[in-house]
């Protein structure tokens, strides 16, 4: 499996049963996590949370989690929701040290990671699904000043890769997997004017190409997560 430990070195930092990640397959932010967890080679214990979930499932899942959100990482007696934060918490836990490229320890490296992670949050990841999102309330997608809303954040990530290779400066960091989820997700729902950003275009053809598990992860998934946006139209 993808998200099997391969190498002794990558076991000897577990030193612990695999970690519970409660997730959806289709889900943007779970993505990021899977992408990091492949990046690591962790071991991640997968459990998919739909509306089938139920009873003692559910209530294991609603104690882990009260927002009832995906994903949640559950490491030991330890318990963890929001993406960006888990994505900061593997880094701090088990990259094995505390200088990695992906999360580097220099202050003004990790400043502006986090700057981007928040920004993903707040905005990029945000406006596309508010954009979205209607589709499968209403069937059509968000309003007008909504599309011009996404189309600013995206302005705002193309400003910051004319100024870097990478999302966080000239190389690969967690802040880039959580924004090619969001950006991964717009190309779910075939937002056309993606092509309309071009350091965006060449930066979200990059991360496809270098992040190892992005296939399975990610490009995997685009069918089904195509197939449940149809149905709703």
């Amino acid at each position: 499996s993808l998200w099997s430990v391969t190498s002794p070195e990558s076991r000897d930092l577990q030193n612990h049963k695999p970690m519970d990640l409660y997730y959806h397959p289709i889900s943007p932010p779970c993505w990021s996590v899977l992408l990091l967890g492949r990046e690591l080679n962790l071991t991640f214990n997968l459990k998919v949370i739909d509306n089938s979930v139920q009873g003692a499932a559910r209530e294991t899942f609603v104690k882990f989690n009260p927002q009832h959100q995906v994903p949640t990482l559950v490491d030991g007696d330890f318990a963890i929701g929001e993406s960006r934060a888990i994505l900061s918490y593997l880094m701090d836990a088990h990259a094995g040290s505390d200088d990695h490229p992906l999360y580097p320890r220099a202050p003004k490296s990790r400043a502006l990671i986090q700057h981007r992670l928040n920004f993903d949050l707040g905005m990029l990841y945000r406006r596309a699904y508010d954009y979205f999102s209607p589709i499968w309330r209403s069937g059509s997608i968000g309003t007008d000043a909504d599309r011009e809303k996404l189309r600013e954040a995206l302005g705002f990530l193309e400003e910051y890769l004319a100024r870097s290779e990478y999302a966080a400066g000239d190389r690969l960091t967690i802040a880039d997997l959580a924004l090619v989820a969001s950006v991964s997700f717009m190309d779910v729902c075939r937002f056309e004017e993606l092509a309309s950003y071009p350091k965006v275009s060449t930066w979200y053809e990059r991360c496809r190409e270098e992040l190892k598990g992005y296939q399975e992860a990610v490009a995997d998934q685009f069918a089904d997560a195509r197939a449940f946006i149809e149905q709703f139209k």
